[in-house]
């Protein structure tokens, strides 16, 4: 009796110790306001109750951090809202001209909307408007690990419907 007792103790006891679980949860931020930041890098984005940061580098080490590239196409206002949120009812940060071009990172999951990295461009001291060159927004190589965008260019979310893909 006691063998048995201590035999289903340990039996228990191993599969106690062998059942690690994981859920998808715990590769994910906690809030929008849980900013990992590998590089240690001031965080440029927005965070706040409706905010959520553009996150870079989902495809792995391997691929470049944002591993598409899209173009602003025509929205009904003329300009395509840039948004802090995949959500509707997000506040707007931001707006893009049509032929923008956008660096697409993440995309929600309905695919309704894009996560982008764009270079807003600066006016010079004759105003004419100056972009940076293409890969300036650091995320056409890979990094390390996945995390929020922080920069140098402008981040947020936009309607997919209103970006036709270029490359990747």
């Amino acid at each position: 009796m006691i063998r048995t007792l201590l035999a289903a103790s340990l039996l228990c006891l191993a599969t106690t110790a062998c059942s690690e679980s994981t859920q998808v949860s715990d590769d994910l931020p906690e809030s929008s306001t849980d900013l990992d930041n590998p590089t240690g890098r001031a965080e440029r984005v927005e965070s706040g109750p409706s905010a959520k940061p553009v996150r870079i580098g989902e495809g792995g080490p391997r691929f470049d951090a944002c591993q598409s590239v899209g173009e602003v196409g025509s929205h009904v206002s003329g300009a395509l809202p840039v948004l802090n949120a995949p959500f509707d009812a997000a506040d707007k940060k931001d707006s893009l001209a049509p032929g923008q071009r956008v660096y697409i990172c993440t995309r929600s999951i309905d695919q309704q909307w894009f996560g982008i990295v764009y270079d807003k461009p600066a006016s010079s001291p004759d105003g004419a408007m100056a972009a940076r060159g293409p890969g300036d927004c650091g995320v056409s190589s890979p990094v390390r690990a996945k995390r929020n965008y922080d920069g140098p260019c402008e981040s947020g979310w936009v309607e997919s419907i209103y970006v036709v893909l270029v490359a990747g």
